[in-house]
Formats: C-alpha cells, structure tokens, sequence
C-alpha cells in the first residue's frame, strides 16, 4: 500500500529520527508506540500494547539470552517510556507452558510472570504478556483501532475479515486476555504462517514485523483497511 494513500490513520514516521536510534530496539519499540499512541483512531488512552524482542547478555551467565520488553501493565503507548516497559526472559515465559493446568487456572498465571523478569527495574508484566510471548515476531502492536473493533465485534466479524484480506488475517474468536490466549494465537499462526496479522473477535488487533518500521507500516496498512471498508 503506497503510503501516500492512507487517509484514515496518521503517517508518522521520521526516516530522521529514526536513523538516530538504529540499533536500539527498545528505543525504537518507544518510537513506534508514541507514533500510534498519538493517534485516538488507532488505540484508545491506555489501551493496546506494544513489544519487541531482543538478545541481550544475561547479567548472571554472561550468555546470551532473548529478551522481550512489553508495556508493561497500565500507562499508555502514546506516551511510554523505559521506565513503563517490562522485560522477561522468553525462554521462562515459555517455560510456563509446563506447568500451566488449563484455563480455569488462568489467575494463577500471572503471579508468574513476575519469575520471567529480567530487568529489575521492569515494570509489573500484564496479563497481554504472553500474547506477544507466544508469537515469534521481533515487533509486535496489540491496538483496538476504531475501525478494526468495528469489525471485530461485529455478528459477522470472521467473515468480513475473510472478505477484507482473504487468509493474510487469522480470526480468533473472543477470550478472555492470559495464557490460554497466547497459546490460541500461537495456534493460529502454526495453522497459517504467512498471516501478518490476527484479529481477536470483540477485542482488538494483533500485527507484527520484523523491524520496527515494518510492523508500524503493517498496523497501520491493516487499519486503513478495515476503515475502507466501513
């Protein structure tokens, strides 16, 4: 989609700035997170979460260890800093598959979380975490856009999704947000590699990249997409 033509979500991106913070992946995950947050269509205040994952060097073992930074809970992605990110370690998060006892046992899985931390400044892990754990891209955006919430609760939601962007949009049907839903997109997307994207009925969207530019101009192809149709 040629960006010229976007008129129902807000091109942000400074080429500039962000040739400024290439190589930092967090920071960037923050650049990108304040460029959506910005726009109200996209996310409502203090809805939606953003991530990224990187290689880090763990502090204890010297080794090299994938690290994911989330918003972590509460705060707002239009104005996220640092300091709101929490950051686990992905191998214990999905570590806790072991010893997860099924949805009725999802409370339980929160308190958890706090043993996946690796930043010890981190902030408290929200119960979205493992939807981005589960899924293997390096960015990721969680939003509730207008335009796709429109869709999503709608009767026939999976079916406009269908019609909209053929099978490049997974549909989950709505569930409560914990584990059991990140194992549900996970599911997903073994179902269908090459999606870019999911839609969870009556909740909001999920879509991704492998840079952040890349997932930044995904979500907001994605929006624009579910606004022309409406």
């Amino acid at each position: 989609m040629d960006i010229s033509t976007l008129k129902h979500v807000n091109y942000l991106w400074d080429d500039k700035k962000a040739k400024e913070l290439e190589g930092d992946e967090v920071a960037l995950l923050l650049y990108r997170s304040n460029l959506l947050g910005s726009d109200l269509r996209i996310t409502n205040y203090g809805g939606g979460n953003t991530s990224c994952k990187v290689v880090e060097k763990d502090p204890l073992t010297g080794e090299e260890v994938e690290v994911m930074w989330i918003k972590g809970s509460g705060g707002d992605i239009g104005t996220l800093k640092k300091s709101g990110l929490a950051a686990l370690y992905v191998d214990r998060l999905h570590n806790l598959e072991k010893i997860y006892k099924g949805i009725e046992h999802e409370d339980e899985m929160v308190a958890l979380f706090n043993h996946c931390i690796f930043d010890l400044d981190s902030k408290a892990p929200s119960i979205d975490t493992p939807l981005h754990g589960f899924l293997p891209f390096k960015h990721i955006d969680h939003l509730h856009p207008d335009a796709a919430i429109a869709i999503a609760a709608a009767k026939d939601g999976e079916a406009i999704v269908k019609e909209i962007f053929g099978d490049s949009i997974a549909w989950v049907g709505w569930q409560r947000p914990g584990f059991d839903l990140g194992l549900q997109l996970r599911a997903a997307l073994e179902k269908n590699p090459d999606i870019r994207g999911i839609m969870l009925g009556s909740h909001g969207l999920f879509t991704w990249g492998d840079t952040a530019y890349e997932c930044y101009l995904n979500s907001l192809e994605v929006i624009e997409s579910c606004a022309r149709y409406l």
